[in-house]
């Protein structure tokens, strides 16, 4: 069983508002915004919350994203990256 969805945005939130630059006062952060842009994630940046996603989620996200088809080169907005953190967060079919 995965955790549940409201705990995975909680979570993402929780790490975006760590490394970002300009993250938006509003809660919850709306899923439209870019990463790069409007919540402002460097690439850097934006890879220490994967990583940090991957020790949250107890799991290597360039091994699993391989083996579930995902590339992690098109994780652009903050839905993108709820998303792809609630498909690490349920079993692999």
């Amino acid at each position: 069983m995965g955790t549940p969805d409201a705990a995975i945005e909680s979570m993402v939130t929780n790490l975006v508002v760590e490394y970002s630059l300009s993250v938006p006062a509003e809660r919850p952060i709306r899923p439209e915004l870019s990463l790069r842009d409007e919540i402002g994630l460097d690439s850097f940046s934006l890879v220490s919350v994967m990583l940090r996603l991957g020790e949250e989620l107890n799991l290597d996200l360039v091994e699993e994203s391989t083996r579930r088809g995902i590339d992690l080169q098109t994780i652009a907005t903050f839905g993108d990256l709820v998303r792809v953190a609630r498909t690490f967060s349920q079993p692999a079919e």
